[in-house]
């Protein structure tokens, strides 16, 4: 019951004890515990390291993915992550996410072009991919950047000179170059070669039917010897001229202040009115009245590039005004190529003069009025349109993107107006200077569908012939049915009553119905109202069929042949057919009832050359269709048209007597084929053997080669000699630069 403990002998601690006591040193401490080794921080592991929970390092790449032998997600992870860097780059993206998905919903409806913060349909032809620092990079391809598209077009001479220039798939030139490829497909007469037509005529009479004073305008500018003191204008004269800018280019051309204008003028001339100073606005805006009455200008053209010369380093806004007039005039003397490079200075000149930026208000600087900053956005605005209008007319780049501007659009106040103030406002709120508005908002909407279609036009070819290609023709005809309808529709549903011309029997306004014109002859309106009306809605009606005559196509195939129809292109033909009908009704109408509004308007005689071209075209292509009917009628009232222009400068009496050339030539062709006249029927057409025009015939005689827009296809020829073998090279070359 009792437990038993063991004692322990004291023996060894006693001699333990006693030996230390006996050297005098106190015992050694235990050795030290081994401290455990710290674990190396890392600041971020690797994928794989994560994932498999196993230790990383700092080393790029780490060392298990390096014995591994494979990719380290920390290769160049050298970048600092954080929270709040993360929730940028979520918000980032997240923009971006909004902002390709406003962009495919702007390019299936595009946007109301009435909010004029415009920039991205310029950005849509400039940012397809990402800017590259290698200059060389649009030249080259890879296979993960495409080769990007180029247009196709057409060099040809203008003039009985050698040199050609280029003009784009848009042009009327490429459009006649396919007509004439059509034509000598089935008329058995393949395209002379153009050598054999150069020099064919005296190169110092390249201007048809014109008397010494109308050809003094063409002779290339050259300055004459005789150029004197005489061919200026007396005191009387001038005003006379100046009277018919204020009543005619001053209503549409808005770029200028009367008033100071005036001023600026008067303190030109002596006490005696025997001689003034010479200016070279007044000189160009001269020049440009004495050019819509026939008289010779060139002197006064002369005399003013003359005092813009030294005006390039340091130019003015004077300096600007004269250069656009100067384009004008270039214009209506069948210079297309001059008055393209003109334009393209004028451009520079109001990027010199910062007008692609929006002034500053008045309560901001004390330097800048509200007129002046007005008369700003007008210079600005009306430049950007007639460069707009050229490039698309030419089928060539532009000179000023828009992404590039923050000018804003002009205002159209009362209190803006000056001594058209007393004409008050007009229905819808129309003032003398909404036209300026309205006729940007209408090129806006028209460049706006052009730069879309003809990228579409280039994405849908994809190397091949855009004429050879059914599926693709009918993609293209479709996007631009859907554009016109978005931006044109638009524009329409906001322009102000007061600015579209009322109709007869019923008729709709901006439309191709053909009604007549309620045009006021009574005095209750403005003349310059009127012009304006007319002047907008011609321009749309000229910029609609432009847009829609890509799809006139000459096809060398019978219908029945074609492995699938074309409603599409066929419905854009029609459209296009129509809006050139409607605006050969309007300019004969205005000829006839108020020839003051459009007599010695060379723009508008510009427009009926286009659409009688256009109109041919269309009946040659489409001799069967029920619109040719009326196509050809308003083919006849061009040709009257052009005798009444014929009346101011001679070049409209050749340009009637081509369009009579053509339209019996059409008539003829559509007889031979069966169809009655060009005006009906249904008979196919007999083609000749394909292997006639030197390889395989396409569905569609587009121009010889590879002229189609499949990319890089560019044609050849001189078209005047084989196409109007009746007139001479002179006579023919005014016509082709009044386009």
């Amino acid at each position: 019951m009792f437990t038993t403990f063991v004692g322990t002998s004291r023996s060894k601690s006693s001699s333990f004890g006693e030996s230390s006591s006996k050297n005098g040193a106190p015992p050694p401490p235990p050795p030290p515990l081994p401290q455990p080794k710290k674990r190396s921080q890392v600041s971020r592991a690797c994928d794989w390291c994560r994932v498999h929970r196993v230790k990383c390092d700092n080393n790029r790449p780490c060392n298990n993915c390096r014995s591994r032998g494979a990719s380290c997600s920390n290769n160049n992870a050298n970048e600092v992550r954080t929270l709040p860097l993360a929730f940028r780059e979520i918000e980032r993206l997240r923009q971006r996410v909004q902002e390709l998905e406003s962009e495919l919903q702007n390019r299936s409806h595009p946007p109301d072009p009435e909010l004029i913060n415009l920039n991205n349909q310029d950005h849509q032809d400039e940012q397809h991919t990402a800017p590259s620092l290698d200059p060389f990079a649009d030249t080259m391809t890879s296979a993960s950047k495409p080769a990007r598209q180029i247009m196709g077009g057409i060099y040809m001479s203008t003039t009985d000179l050698p040199q050609k220039q280029w003009f784009g798939p848009s042009s009327l030139y490429y459009f006649i170059n396919r007509m004439h490829s059509y034509l000598a497909v089935v008329l058995h007469q393949p395209a002379a070669p153009a050598e054999e037509h150069i020099g064919n005529n005296d190169i110092t009479t390249n201007r048809p039917l014109l008397d010494e004073s109308s050809r003094s305008e063409a002779d290339h500018l050259v300055p004459e010897e005789d150029d004197n003191a005489q061919r200026f204008l007396t005191a009387a004269q001038e005003e006379h001229f100046l009277g018919l800018f204020w009543d005619s280019y001053h209503s549409s051309m808005q770029i200028v202040d009367e008033t100071s204008l005036k001023t600026h003028y008067a303190g030109l001339w002596r006490p005696d009115k025997t001689s003034r100073r010479p200016s070279a606005l007044v000189d160009i805006i001269l020049a440009l009245c004495m050019q819509c009455e026939g008289v010779p200008s060139r002197a006064h053209y002369d005399r003013c590039q003359a005092l813009l010369l030294p005006e390039l380093e340091s130019p003015t806004l004077a300096a600007l005004q004269s250069q656009l007039f100067s384009v004008i005039w270039l214009c209506c003397a069948s210079l297309q190529n001059m008055a393209h490079a003109t334009l393209a200075l004028a451009v520079r000149t109001a990027h010199m003069l910062g007008l692609h930026l929006d002034p500053s208000p008045p309560a901001g600087s004390s330097t800048m009025t509200l007129p002046e900053c007005e008369l700003r956005r007008r210079l600005w605005w009306t430049l950007y349109t007639v460069e707009s209008k050229t490039c698309m007319k030419l089928g060539r780049p532009w000179s000023a993107p828009l992404s590039e501007s923050t000018c804003a659009l002009p205002a159209d106040d009362l209190e803006l107006c000056g001594s058209y103030i007393s004409a008050g406002l007009r229905e819808g709120g129309v003032t003398w200077l909404t036209y300026t508005v309205q006729n940007t908002k209408l090129v806006l909407a028209a460049r706006q569908v052009y730069v879309a279609f003809w990228q579409k036009c280039q994405c849908a070819a994809a190397g091949r012939g855009f004429y050879e290609d059914v599926d693709a023709l009918e993609d293209c005809a479709v996007f631009l049915e859907t554009s016109m309808e978005g931006s044109f529709g638009a524009f329409l549903r906001d322009m102000p009553a007061g600015l579209k011309t009322a109709r007869k029997e019923g008729g709709e306004r901006f439309s191709t119905d053909r009604s007549p014109l309620a045009v006021v002859r009574d005095g209750t309106e403005p003349l310059w109202l009127q012009r304006q009306r007319v002047l907008l809605e011609l321009l749309y009606h000229n910029l609609a069929m432009n847009l829609y005559r890509p799809f006139i196509c000459f096809r060398t195939n019978p219908p029945s042949r074609l492995s699938k129809g074309t409603p599409a292109a066929d419905r854009c033909a029609a459209a296009c057919v129509g809006h050139a009908v409607a605006m050969t009704h309007m300019i004969h109408q205005v000829l006839v009832e108020t020839p003051a509004l459009l007599d010695g308007w060379h723009e508008a005689f510009q427009w009926q050359w286009n659409t009688a071209m256009t109109t041919i075209g269309f009946i040659l292509a489409y001799p069967a269709s029920p619109a040719a009917v009326s196509a050809r009628a308003s083919v006849d009232l061009a040709v009257r048209s052009f005798e009444i222009f014929g009346n101011v400068f001679a070049v409209a009496v050749s340009a009637a007597g081509v369009t009579r050339d053509l339209a019996k030539k059409a008539d003829f062709i559509n007889g031979s084929r069966g169809v009655g006249d060009g005006l009906g029927g249904s008979a196919e057409l007999i083609l000749p053997d394909s292997t006639r025009l030197g390889g395989g015939a396409s569905m569609y005689a587009d121009g010889p080669g590879p002229s189609s827009f499949s990319g890089g296809g560019l044609a050849e020829c001189q078209l005047e000699h084989a196409f109007f073998p009746n007139y001479t090279g002179g006579e023919i070359d005014s016509l082709w630069m009044s386009l």
